[in-house]
């Protein structure tokens, strides 16, 4: 009935809004994104609709059909999603997915226990900082004239600053006139980078330097 459509529709977006505030709350300090903000209310709702749809539908081959493009479109975007952004976000994301089946198919209150069980879970780990680490890793980039040699050229500058420090990848630049060196590096405690910085200068011609926080890429 329209009714009952209108009751999925409505929980399902708070289910969904609610899933999207836990998400922009447990995110603040690492950054998140907004579109990932709205794809989360929006999602549960969209996905509980094609549930109902296919529910109502007399034939079954048809029925079944419109079950798999749905999910199999879901997980397209679970796929997109795990080459863009962080692998917490792909928890959110089932989540989401869930959500929008339970609703379909009538499971009102397993979707409020699921949202609670979230809320919970996600803000005790955020309180408690589960999995931060006392001494993060960093991405160490270092431009080099493609005339010097790389290897071991910063192993003692490195060893001098840094607790662990690994090469993870070397490219060309500047169509081949140059190199770019990334060190995935734990900073010794109270250490200058400044001063770091400035001994790897002397060595790489005063070329471009930069310390971001790492980020682990499957990819790489």
């Amino acid at each position: 009935t329209f009714a009952l459509v209108m009751t999925i529709l409505a929980a399902s977006l708070l289910f969904g809004a609610a899933l999207s505030i836990l998400y922009i709350l447990t995110n603040r300090r690492d950054g998140y994104s907004k579109g990932m903000a709205y794809t989360l209310i929006m999602l549960p709702a969209i996905l509980a609709v094609l549930c109902v749809v296919s529910s109502n539908l007399s034939n079954a081959n048809s029925a079944t059909a419109l079950s798999a493009i749905s999910i199999g479109g879901a997980l397209t975007i679970i796929r997109f999603r795990s080459t863009q952004g962080s692998p917490k976000d792909l928890s959110y994301i089932f989540a989401a997915l869930t959500l929008g089946l339970a609703c379909g198919r009538g499971f009102i209150g397993v979707s409020a226990v699921l949202v609670l069980f979230m809320i919970v879970v996600m803000v005790v780990l955020s309180y408690i900082h589960f999995g931060d680490s006392k001494n993060p890793k960093k991405l160490l980039k270092v431009t080099l004239p493609e005339s010097l040699d790389y290897e071991g050229i910063f192993d003692d500058i490195l060893a001098k600053y840094t607790v662990h420090a690994d090469l993870v990848k070397i490219k060309s630049s500047n169509f081949g006139t140059m190199f770019e060196l990334h060190y995935a590096v734990n900073f010794k405690k109270d250490i200058n980078t400044k001063e770091m910085i400035d001994e790897i200068r002397c060595l790489n011609g005063n070329l471009n330097i930069s310390i971001q926080n790492y980020v682990y890429d499957v990819q790489a």
